[in-house]
């Protein structure tokens, strides 16, 4: 958390020293003069739109020369001018204009090839391992990844993401189960767990009714842009930043965001925030920690997920709760990658 503070402070005025302005007055106040240069900047990660190469030679020029007495230099491996038709990765987004001249916005083919990668190296090391412990570990992953990305063009990904998880589960129960007939594994492992899709093929626990959640279920919401200039610690515009959280939905299930709604985005137990209430997390590893820092937890096991019932009393409902205060209801785990089943 140290280094992205300090650069933040290393490079306060980046944007000046680009030759970047702002409309001060009028209805378009906070937009980029026409003309001007426009940066984009996350630590120490930047992209300068320009109008030409050009300007974009003198650009970068100015940005070398304001970065020299700072003890700073572009890394000339990783800095490169390009046209816009020709797209650049940023932050593990690939954006492009496109020959209609509509700019589109995709997750990295990088990102996507090291995620993939990454889904198949879990699911062999889960390899033995039980159901229980194979969507432990893979259901955070996957929609932290998903939450980061479902801002931008991310459908077909995200259909081609369902199609490659499907293979993966499906290879993963072959191998737990080599003598058991490709009938008893779809039955065992396959069915309609979430009872709001008209989905059969879905991925979970029998025993539970815990399942994977398809990435193509994930409903897009486009980011909206912030006013020029606001910062989230500028004092004065605390009710800009608290009126803008409320609109932006969080990237969860209908179901979630409901319980969320209900429970004034608050632990049940602990009664503190289950999302920051100052932003909610900005990377895929960041959400992947919060979907593993909170839980669905049901108080009485006869009311178990989805199965919430309006008359049910308070304290018999399904409710959202940190998986720190939960820890006492957790089920024990045994050595390796084996979650301990329930028995009734």
């Amino acid at each position: 958390m140290i280094s992205p503070l300090l650069l933040n402070i290393a490079l306060h005025g980046l944007e000046e020293a680009a030759g970047v302005r702002y409309r001060q007055t009028g209805r378009d106040a906070g937009m980029v003069e026409i003309g001007c240069p426009a940066l984009t900047r996350y630590a120490d990660d930047l992209v300068v739109c320009c109008h030409s190469r050009q300007q974009a030679e003198q650009v970068k020029a100015r940005l070398a020369e304001w970065l020299e007495p700072r003890g700073l230099a572009f890394n000339e491996a990783k800095t490169r001018i390009v046209h816009l038709g020709d797209g650049f990765g940023f932050l593990g987004f690939d954006l492009r204009r496109y020959p209609s001249g509509k700019l589109l916005i995709k997750p990295g083919a990088m990102a996507i090839k090291r995620f993939r990668e990454r889904l198949a190296k879990e699911f062999r090391a889960l390899r033995g391992a039980n159901v229980a412990a194979v969507l432990a570990k893979i259901v955070p992953i996957t929609r932290g990844w998903v939450a980061y990305y479902r801002t931008v063009v991310s459908s077909r990904v995200f259909a081609a993401l369902t199609g490659y998880l499907w293979k993966l589960t499906y290879k993963w129960a072959c191998w737990s189960h080599p003598n058991k007939p490709k009938r008893w594994i779809v039955g065992r492992y396959y069915r309609k767990f979430n009872k709001f899709r008209n989905d059969r093929w879905v991925f979970g626990d029998p025993d539970t009714g815990a399942c994977l959640p398809k990435p193509a279920w994930t409903e897009i919401v486009r980011h909206t842009l912030v006013k020029g200039g606001a910062s989230p610690d500028d004092p004065a515009l605390a009710g800009y930043w608290a009126q803008r959280r409320q609109k932006v939905k969080p990237a969860l299930d209908s179901y979630t965001v409901r319980l969320l709604s209900r429970q004034d985005g608050r632990c049940s137990l602990c009664g503190e925030n289950l999302l920051t209430p100052d932003q909610p997390p900005q990377t895929p590893q960041g959400w992947e920690h919060w979907f593993l820092w909170v839980t669905k937890k049901a108080v009485a096991a006869d009311y178990l997920v989805h199965h919430d019932t309006p008359t049910a009393a308070r304290s018999k409902r399904t409710h959202l709760v940190h998986a720190t205060c939960s820890r006492s209801k957790q089920l024990p785990r045994l050595a390796g990658n084996t979650v301990m089943q329930q028995t009734t």
